[in-house]
């Protein structure tokens, strides 16, 4: 798996969902608590991550945090 990193632009604590846009501005892609494993997320912070395609789109997975609040 390629190892890419973005920052959170929009996370929602209450549903888990949200989504990371990548370094290059190129493209954007959405994280649940299911590829976050478990990580609850804030916008602004730093992560790196896979990616995997499901049925609903591009997720990130593996998620971990590199810098943040």
């Amino acid at each position: 798996m390629k190892w890419v990193t973005g920052t959170v632009r929009f996370y929602s604590s209450e549903t888990g969902e949200g989504v990371i846009a990548m370094d290059g501005g190129s493209e954007q892609v959405r994280v649940d608590l299911t590829s976050s494993a478990g990580v609850r997320l804030k916008v602004g912070q730093r992560v790196r991550f896979g990616r995997i395609h499901r049925p609903r789109g591009i997720f990130a997975v593996n998620v971990t945090l590199i810098s943040g609040f």
